[in-house]
């Protein structure tokens, strides 16, 4: 099918040229018709997984030569591909779903082709990131993107505190196997801080699920989650400005007792022989309050101010 366009590829470059392609995140009509004429024009189309990109190329009738291309082995096929690129081929790159390198293969080959000088252009479309930010309805002018976190235990912890302590909206992708543990970590640093979980996007069975992470994960623990998973976690600064908000409305009462109830956790803490430094920062990550404050309610307690 490629073989009468193989002088010109899809958006009129010359062959030799290397396309990065978006594909659907689960709906396999969510692909765009750029996308469906380079994959029809050119000469190999990488795929990280056969099985799964044949599924959407058999639907669309295209028969282009597959190339492999997955983190196993990477370099060597990276070579391959420079090869063929070198020798004039036209070729695609496919992830599993969503674009290229967001958190599937494809940044290493970026920067290889940089250094090879070897031509190159990106085809957006689909992200699960980007629609589960829309979907939680959380500030979307500035978010952070976390990807999959790491499975060493110190790293993930590490990385969780982060987005804990992160004032933008926080973007994670977890394993269905992994949900429950990540939202149990979550919710004893978080605490009733919201969070949504997104499963399988622009599927039949997609699913919005909002709330803290304790109650989360209550709820997965009763329905087994399947499929991909998408945790966007609401920005921190967004509900100090609200609690300040609230104060000014009339709120000072519910604020004073807050603040009692923090007095009471650093009071709790120190007795438990946790050293004041530490219990201010645990303190002002389950509160949602800043270290700041949390050190001058300690200071008070020790009646040093």
């Amino acid at each position: 099918m490629a073989g009468k366009n193989r002088e010109k590829t899809a958006n009129g470059g010359a062959p030799g040229t290397f396309f990065f392609c978006a594909t659907p995140i689960g709906n396999l009509r969510d692909i765009t018709l750029r996308v469906l004429d380079c994959l029809k024009t050119v000469d190999y189309i990488a795929v990280e997984n056969a099985s799964r990109s044949r599924k959407l190329l058999y639907h669309y009738g295209i028969r282009v030569p597959l190339l492999s291309y997955r983190e196993a082995g990477r370099e060597k096929k990276e070579r391959l591909i420079i090869e063929l690129l070198q020798k004039g081929a036209s070729i695609a790159l496919l992830s599993d779903a969503g674009m290229p390198s967001v958190s599937d293969p494809g940044s290493s080959l970026a920067h290889r082709l940089q250094q090879e000088d070897i031509p190159f252009t990106v085809l957006p479309g689909p992200s699960a990131a980007l629609a589960a930010l829309l979907h939680s309805g959380y500030a979307a002018r500035r978010f952070v993107f976390w990807g999959f976190l790491s499975r060493r235990k110190k790293e993930r912890r590490w990385e969780l505190e982060q987005v804990a302590a992160e004032e933008k909206t926080g973007i994670i992708y977890e394993a269905p196997h992994r949900l429950g543990a990540t939202l149990a970590e979550l919710s004893a640093l978080l605490g009733e801080r919201e969070l949504v979980v997104c499963r399988e996007l622009t599927k039949q069975f997609e699913e919005i699920h909002r709330g803290s992470a304790q109650r989360l994960q209550e709820h997965f623990l009763r329905e087994e989650p399947r499929g991909e998973i998408t945790i966007v976690v609401s920005p921190l600064r967004p509900l100090r400005e609200k609690a300040t908000a609230h104060a000014d409305a009339g709120g000072k009462k519910e604020d004073g007792e807050k603040m009692e109830g923090v007095l009471a956790k650093l009071q709790q803490s120190l007795e438990e022989g946790i050293p004041p430094s530490q219990a201010v920062k645990n303190i002002a990550r389950r509160c949602n309050l800043s270290r700041r404050k949390v050190y001058d309610l300690l200071l008070k307690l020790q009646g040093r101010k």
